[in-house]
């Protein structure tokens, strides 16, 4: 049942697609090759343009424009997603919000951009993306909040297509403070932050980097609830939450493209001041190829990978981990 329904499903948005398509055709004033055109005439852009459509935004990709799509490829969405007819069990709200923060208010082409590390882009979301763009080796690899641009700059009558190796994230908190207080996974290590006196920190316009021990890390550190933070110095406290900042805002292959070709690890200077070994994973034998990183602090037995990665915020990004940095 659960396999007819995607079948039905993804057949309807595919009859959807094309009467979408016949009824605009008819009119003198539609563009022929919109973004919105380009996504569905794209084989490797499925889910996206049935994302596109649930959430109504490939109609915002019909009007004149200019924009940028920043477009996850199939192989991003799949994993998220079964298959593109799982899209219509999401509910509009939340594809809305994605879709619009994968859409640039102006159009940009990578084309001769400068070497650049995380400048800032706005979305329909109202909130920023940031790209980086950096000669590594023979080849020049472009990043936009961490993710890999597969494919670059392909136009349309209204603007430019940049495909991505990931579906981002939207950035919805201003700073990192309203990030880690979102976070239900790293509550300990928030309150940490608030009695020791850092989390100020975390709210001005310098970015940050923040490595976000989850709440079973703190525990097994000794902390194993909001009462034995409470009554924990903060001096003591301070003293082990700064070797998990670091300044300027760096995503996980940020340290991958700042290092040089057959770089297997970064030297990252954290508040402390400190050194974190950010440790560069790769596929064997695939130049320039990046597929995580792990962390070894000074005092840590063996080396630590992330939960999870690359949350922005509008003054930094939050890296997930299972441990304590030591």
């Amino acid at each position: 049942m659960k396999l007819d329904k995607y079948l039905f499903c993804t057949l309807l948005s595919l009859a959807l697609f094309s009467c979408k398509k016949e009824d605009g055709e008819t009119s003198q004033n539609q563009k022929k090759n919109t973004l919105t055109d380009v996504v569905r005439d794209n084989f490797g852009l499925t889910y996206l343009a049935t994302s596109l459509y649930r959430s109504g935004v490939d109609e915002t990709l019909r009007q004149p424009g200019p924009y940028t799509l920043l477009a996850p490829s199939d192989a991003a969405y799949k994993a998220l997603y079964y298959n593109p007819a799982a899209v219509f069990d999401e509910p509009v709200a939340k594809l809305a919000e994605e879709n619009r923060y994968h859409v640039l208010k102006a159009e940009f082409s990578f084309s001769g951009k400068p070497l650049k590390m995380n400048q800032e882009m706005e979305t329909l979301l109202g909130t920023k993306v940031y790209w980086s763009r950096v000669k590594r080796g023979q080849d020049t690899i472009t990043t936009i909040n961490g993710g890999r641009v597969l494919q670059t700059d392909t136009k349309a009558d209204n603007g430019t297509m940049q495909v991505l190796d990931r579906v981002l994230v939207p950035n919805v908190h201003a700073t990192l403070k309203e990030g880690l207080a979102a976070n239900t996974s790293v509550t300990l290590f928030y309150q940490a932050l608030k009695f020791s006196g850092l989390l100020e920190t975390l709210t001005g316009s310098i970015g940050y980097t923040v490595f976000a021990p989850n709440n079973d890390a703190v525990k097994r550190y000794g902390y194993a609830n909001l009462e034995a933070i409470e009554q924990a110095s903060p001096e003591v406290l301070k003293a082990w939450l700064s070797y998990h900042i670091a300044k300027e805002r760096k995503f996980a292959q940020d340290y991958f493209l700042l290092t040089p070709a057959g770089t297997t690890s970064y030297a990252a200077q954290m508040l402390n001041d400190q050194v974190l070994t950010v440790n560069l994973l790769g596929e064997y034998n695939v130049p320039n190829s990046f597929t995580g990183i792990t962390l070894k602090g000074t005092g840590n037995s063996s080396a630590i990978t992330p939960v999870k990665t690359d949350i922005v915020t509008g003054n930094g990004v939050i890296h997930v981990i299972g441990e304590v940095l030591k």
